[in-house]
């Protein structure tokens, strides 16, 4: 598959998590998004918390609102849900599949989606991982989380850190993103360790 995401450092925007009740709120915001949109290569579009109906429903109005002006890439974490959704995934920019899902997943998956130029992207967290998603032909990768998450001061969830997703990053033979707890200011740093750019929830706050 060509790699068509631009050359030039970037930003991918990922939406936060959504309940039906803060739907419509989020929404209305979605203006201010489009007038900031400069450095954001594409949005993801993700919610594990909302069901397959309901998660169509907000990826089909965010797509309409968005108009073109910001290419969207849907989110997956089981392959039926992306045969499915097989209409949306075509009208949308391409797809993103969790690290689980990319194990299931067989070229003749993406083929259809492959002729139609979509673009393919997949979470990642170590080698085997990135290896498996540069087989399957992936555009990209999002590789990390890269700082600690703490909750209540205390580590939930332990980073790789800069020096590991560099050592990941260089062998990588697609475009690799960081992730987790990454902030504008990360941008130097994530240049410096290979990254192709800086993915996250934090970059679509930042941009709305």
């Amino acid at each position: 598959m060509e790699n068509t995401l631009e050359e030039e450092f970037s930003f991918i925007a990922i939406t936060p998590s959504l309940s039906p009740e803060n739907l419509s709120l989020y929404i209305n915001g979605l203006e201010l998004f489009r007038r900031n949109i400069n450095e954001i290569e594409f949005l993801i579009i993700r919610n594990k918390f909302l069901n397959s109906k309901e998660y169509r429903k907000l990826a089909k109005k965010i797509m309409e609102l968005l108009d073109g002006k910001l290419p969207c890439v849907l989110h997956f974490d089981n392959l039926d849900s992306f045969h499915q959704m097989d209409d949306l995934v075509s009208k949308s920019y391409g797809a993103h599949f969790t690290s689980s899902l990319l194990m299931e997943l067989k070229k003749d998956d993406l083929h259809k989606h492959i002729q139609n130029e979509k673009i393919f992207g997949g979470s990642c967290h170590n080698e085997e991982e990135i290896s498996f998603a540069s087989n399957l032909g992936l555009n990209y990768c999002i590789l990390g989380p890269i700082k600690d998450k703490l909750i209540d001061e205390k580590i939930v969830t332990r980073g790789i850190g800069w020096r590991k997703f560099s050592d990941m990053a260089k062998k990588s033979f697609i475009k690799t993103y960081a992730i987790g707890g990454l902030e504008n200011n990360d941008f130097k740093i994530a240049c410096n360790s290979f990254a192709s750019g800086i993915a996250g929830i934090s970059m679509f706050d930042q941009s709305s």
